[in-house]
Order: structure tokens, then sequence, then C-alpha cells
């Protein structure tokens, strides 16, 4: 198993100190370092636990990435720009013609998600398969048992490492069939450092004496080139080197920061046609020409898009939205939440900014736009009478034609597959703006969604049958009624004219 682990300090905090790092042969220590840190462990087919062999073997690719939706700031993240809606995200290429079977029967057992197959859990995209779980606690739920499957009863060292994942701010597990490689990388930021400040305090040695880690502590490296990114610090092998080494690197990174925020909740009130607005905080101009603005929606149920909604392009502008590029999933206008299998549906639109930029010098306001949804019926409660339906905030990036693609693979904190870039082309970077959550920890909006009680809608069963009752009786004694009186009077006639 190969082991990486980077600290990023921003520009804005003092330099990692000499007193801050020290190395001795074997082992790293680190003091009061205030910085992201990523951690990365790659790992070889055979190196897998057998139940993740049976997951793996039956894909192409197969990607399960993880966001926790908070620890959202407006400082420089160098390579680690990229976030997803919260929750966890499953991407999965089958091999070949492989139903994979045991990835839903993985997701099943340790998610607790249900899943009879894939073709009726997972929204497809030509062959790709995707999954969305818009919850922060799926994560550690997998995590539990998991460290017990891979690390057996005994070893609580192990176990820590496996748990302490779960506190990460974005986790990515990727397999790729080719390389036959497991990759695990899990972030943590700034201010989730095992210290009480937010920093780390750390001692990092190998698991085994011939096993090696390498540690970088890097920051900015000053002004670089439009699509690059310039590190410098110092790198380590603990385990061989005797000393930390000064260390200078550029590359072009498929993903920045953008110094813009957003927020978003819904409109009120919501009723059951609920408006998803959002507020930027733009500036006057784009990153370069060519680019565009756009949002990158995960609808889970009970929400879900009237397509021809969407596509009408008047309504679309008058929400601030150019077009609607791409609707995914789940799109039944009528049919119940009960009634769907699948978990929603994703929506990719462009935003209109042309007369945002034009006005801008003049008005300096946050631009806003908004995603028109609808709710489905929710199944009835013997208690309640409402249940809270919750929705994940877009991610909102630009996208921008790119000079220096083909060597964007140099990157080695490259991330790709995050469900939106792959409707872009390849010679295309992403510039992210940053959720700014204020009434939230998390970067989500919720509503209440009004559902019948299942109590009061017996008696309410009960009474419409007894209504029912009654007026088939009242009926039928009315034509009962009318039937002999009108037989009577006839044999009354025919006395008479005897």
């Amino acid at each position: 198993m190969k082991r990486r682990i980077t600290f990023l300090v921003s520009p804005q905090e003092n330099e990692a100190s000499e007193d801050a790092l020290r190395l001795a042969k074997g082992n790293l220590e680190i003091k009061s370092l205030k910085a992201i840190r990523e951690d990365r462990f790659t790992l070889t087919f055979d190196e897998l636990p057998q139940f993740v062999k049976d997951v793996v073997k039956q894909t192409q690719e197969l990607h399960l990435r993880f966001d926790n939706g908070k620890n959202y700031d407006d400082k420089w993240k160098g390579p680690f720009a990229s976030r997803l809606p919260l929750g966890v995200h499953i991407f999965a290429l089958p091999l070949r013609a492989s139903k994979m079977t045991n990835l839903c029967s993985f997701i099943l057992k340790y998610a607790d998600i249900p899943c009879s197959s894939i073709e009726a859990a997972f929204i497809s995209r030509g062959r790709l398969k995707q999954l969305y779980v818009p919850n922060v606690d799926v994560l550690p739920n997998i995590l539990k048992p998991l460290a017990n499957k891979i690390c057996g009863p005994s070893k609580k060292a192990c176990k820590d490492k496996v748990l302490a994942l779960s506190t990460a701010a974005s986790l990515d597990l990727k397999y790729d069939a080719t390389s036959q490689t497991l990759d695990v990388n899990a972030i943590w930021a700034a201010s989730d450092g095992n210290a009480k400040d937010g920093s780390w305090d750390v001692q990092i040695k190998p698991d085994k004496p011939t096993d090696k880690v390498e540690v970088g502590v890097l920051t900015s490296g000053g002004e670089s080139p439009e699509e690059v990114i310039s590190l410098r610090g110092k790198l380590a092998m603990v385990g061989q080197d005797d000393e930390l080494k000064p260390a200078l690197v550029s590359f072009p990174s498929r993903h920045h920061t953008r110094q813009s925020i957003y927020m978003a909740d819904f409109n009120r009130p919501t009723g059951l046609h609920p408006k998803l607005e959002v507020t930027l905080a733009l500036g006057g101009n784009s990153p370069a020409d060519g680019c565009t603005l756009n949002a990158y929606f995960t609808v889970p149920q009970p929400f879900f898009v009237d397509p021809y909604q969407l596509e009408d392009e008047k309504l679309m502008k008058s929400y601030g939205i150019n077009k609607i590029s791409v609707v995914e999933g789940e799109t039944d206008l009528e049919a119940p939440v009960w009634a769907m299998s699948k978990w929603g549906a994703l929506v990719l639109a462009e935003l209109d900014i042309g007369q945002y930029l034009s006005t801008w010098e003049k008005n300096r306001s946050p631009m806003e736009f908004t995603l028109p949804l609808h709710l489905r019926y929710m199944p009835t409660h013997p208690e309640k009478r409402s249940e809270t339906a919750t929705l994940p905030w877009p991610m909102v990036f630009w996208a921008c034609p790119s000079e220096q693609w083909s060597k964007m693979s140099t990157n080695p904190f490259d991330r790709r597959m995050l469900g939106y870039d792959e409707y872009f082309p390849e010679e295309t970077y992403f510039y992210h703006l940053t959720p700014k959550l204020i009434n939230s920890t998390l970067s989500r909006s919720s509503l209440e969604v009004p559902i019948l009680n299942s109590v009061g809608s017996q008696l309410m069963e009960w009474g419409t049958m007894g209504v029912i009752v009654i007026g088939f009786l009242w009926v039928f004694g009315t034509i009962a009624t009318n039937f002999l009186g009108s037989g009577g009077k006839k044999v009354e006639v025919h006395q008479k004219k005897e």
C-alpha cells in the first residue's frame, strides 16, 4: 500500500516553521499546523479484502464520493477547489455486460439503502450508472461495520484509521479496472485539525518498517499563469529521508477557486410547487473569455422537476437561466413517492449572465436565479401531519475553454467524474464558487411537506364508507318505494275498469 499525506497551508497563514516540523528516521512530528489535509492511500487489487474484490471485479470504473456539506470558507484552497452537493455519490461503469449485483448487495448491507437491482435504484447516463443519497450520516454508518470487517475485532489502531475517515470534509474511493488499483482520498478542512484550535498535532510514521509515507507541507508558490497552480514547500519520504527537502512544483489544474460566494433557500411560502432561489455575489467579470456560469443540481425524492416546464425558454429566462443543458433521472409528473424506485434526478443549468455583467458596474447588486420544483405525494403516517423534505444546494461554477487541457493529467491532485464535468468537453477547466453558510450548518435547505395522518384517514375512510352506504340505501329505498307505489296504483286502476 502506498500512502501520501499533503498539508496545504493558506498564504494568509504563517508558513510552517522549523519547530512545527521535526523529521527523524521513521517518524515526522507536526505541531500546531493550520492547514488543509489530504490523505491518499493506493491499494492494488491483491491487497483488497475479498468482499471489496467481489464488488469491484464487476466494474470497469467505480467512484464513491462523499461530501459533508460544511466547512466551506472563502480562503485559498489550491488544488482542492472542487466539491459536490452534500451526501454520497456513487458512479459505476459496468465491466462488459455485468449487472453489478455485488455492488447493489454492498449498498444494501452496509449503507442500508434499498437496492433491489442497479437498474431499479440507479439512474442511467448511457452505460454509466449514478446513485445519490442526500444524507451525511450514511458514511459513518458504512465505515463502522467496514472497520470491523477489514480490521477484525482486535486491531484498534486499524479501526481508528478507518473511522477517522468519517470526519473528513470529503472522501473519494476510486477503482479502475485498467490499473487494478483502488485509490482512497480523504480531505479535511483547515479548521478540522485534531488540536483544540483546529490545527494539526500529529506524528506520522509507516505502519510497517518496510513501508514509506510521502509527506508534503506546501503553500502557494506565488503568481502563476492562467490554469496553472504553483506550490512550494517541503517534502519528505518518512521511513527513508533524514531531512525535509525544499520543493517547487507547478501544474495545469482542472479545478480552481473563484473568490465569489452564493447562498440558496426556498421562496416562502413554498406550497407544493416550491422554488429554490440562489443568490450569487459574482463581481463584474468572468474568469476568461468564452466561460459559461453553470449550476449542477441533484434533486432527490420527494422533489422533482417538470422537463416540459424547463423547456420553456421564456420562463427560464425570467428565472435567470439561459438554458437547461441536462435533465437525467426520474421526471414522472404524476407518480407518488412510494411508486418511485430511483433516487431522483439531476439538472445542469447554464445561467444567464449577459445582462448581469453588462449592468454590474451601475447596479453592483447580487445576481439571482431560480429553479422551479414540485413535490410528490408522500406516504401517510399514524402520528405526523407533515414531513421534512431537504434539498442540497447546487454546485455553481464557471466552465472555461482550456489551452493546456492535455497536461492536466500531470496534476497529482486531479479529480474527475464529479457528476457534471462529463457534460463538458475534455478541454474545459472549472472555477468554483463557494457556498456561504449563514443560517445553516450544512449546504442544504428544508421545508415542511403536508402529509395525510393515517389515523385520521381511517376515520375518513369509514366516514366516507358510511356516507356511501347511507346514500345507497336512500337511493335504493326511494326507487323501491316509487316502484311499489306505482305498482299499487296500476292494480287499483285495473280493478275500477272491471
